[in-house]
């Protein structure tokens, strides 16, 4: 009976810890990898090091398009104020994918409580923090 339940509780363990390690949309998942990506002498996987690459590239593009329709949009409608509120990023020229990186990754370190939180939507977040629209 006590082997048994040793047995159990081994598998419950097992299956916890494989279910935490395998969101891979989680801050806690992708950190590491967004940290090798700024690391030239990370030996990380490339793969995921692009997938962090490639998700600041999507919201500094699309912060950059929200903040651009909203300011030839000749009335301030609404809905451009909310998506502006909640989408907009004014990335300085010159400023480089590997700044946005870093900047995220410092922001998230900052707040380690929220490493169970999507990435992406911290991502923007933090960006939107760093660079916002005026």
């Amino acid at each position: 009976m006590r082997k048994s339940a040793l047995i159990a509780a081994a598998l419950v363990l097992t299956v916890t810890a494989a279910s935490a390690e395998e969101d891979m949309n989680s801050a806690n998942y992708m950190m590491s990898h967004c940290r090798d990506t700024i690391n030239r002498n990370a030996q990380g996987d490339p793969y995921i090091q692009g997938v962090c690459a490639g998700i600041m590239r999507g919201i500094l593009l699309a912060g950059a398009m929200v903040g651009a329709m909203s300011s030839a949009t000749p009335t301030r409608a609404p809905e451009m104020d909310l998506w502006r509120k909640r989408l907009c990023i004014d990335m300085p020229v010159g400023a480089t994918l590997g700044q946005s990186v870093r900047i995220v990754v410092a922001y998230i370190d900052a707040r380690p409580e929220r490493m169970h939180e999507l990435f992406d939507g911290l991502a923007l977040e933090a960006l939107r923090t760093a660079w916002p629209c005026k």
